[in-house]
């Protein structure tokens, strides 16, 4: 893991965010599609923020949309369309209706997605179950190029679970309105916590 100097999210910030899922109905969704060798993952999230759901698989085009439509029912979902998801969310849209929104990757658009979780984060605005979402939380970085700030994995980690996580939460920020607040931890869920 890298030291907190390159992560975005800080590395006490994401712990101080794990708790188990959620089992409510997840309320908002986050797709981040498969490119080659990646996977495809979905995030869903409760209406308090608290992931409900976390799916991951690789398959081909026709049977990911089949599963993201059947993953996400009713609910809102903000997807990946950056290049090859661009015909994705469009038969998103046509199978699934206007739940299914596009959410195309830039440097600038990774950038401002990635500064929304940083602060869904430090404001335990968010919470997810230990395993792959904080691994990925914790190998994130970013680095400062001439073209701006870039946000990813290391060379050779993936950062599925993290683009999937961010664009929930940019979801729920969208349609949620004032509806933010921090979640509410029970005298249970302090018990891991060092304390001061």
């Amino acid at each position: 893991a890298s030291d907190d100097a390159g992560n975005p999210f800080g590395l006490e910030a994401i712990r101080q965010c794990v708790a188990p899922l959620s089992d409510a109905e997840p309320a908002y969704w986050g797709w981040d599609l498969a490119k080659s060798v990646d996977w495809t993952v979905g995030i869903g999230l409760d209406e308090r923020g608290r992931v409900a759901r976390i799916v991951r698989f690789q398959r081909p085009w026709q049977e990911t949309i089949q599963s993201i439509l059947a993953e996400a029912g009713s609910a809102p979902a903000l997807v990946d369309s950056t290049g090859v998801g661009d015909p994705i969310v469009e038969a998103l849209q046509r199978e699934g209706g206007p739940n299914f929104e596009g959410y195309r990757f830039s440097t600038e658009s990774k950038q401002r997605l990635m500064e929304g979780l940083a602060v869904a984060i430090q404001r335990r605005e968010v919470s997810y179950p230990d395993g792959p979402i904080v691994a990925e939380l914790e190998q994130f970085e970013y680095a400062y190029s001439r073209t701006g700030v870039r946000y990813s994995a290391p060379e050779g980690m993936h950062d599925d679970c993290v683009c999937a996580l961010a664009l929930a939460v940019e979801l729920r920020r969208q349609r949620g309105g004032a509806r933010w607040e921090a979640i509410e931890w029970t005298a249970a869920d302090q018990e891991d916590d060092d304390g001061f």
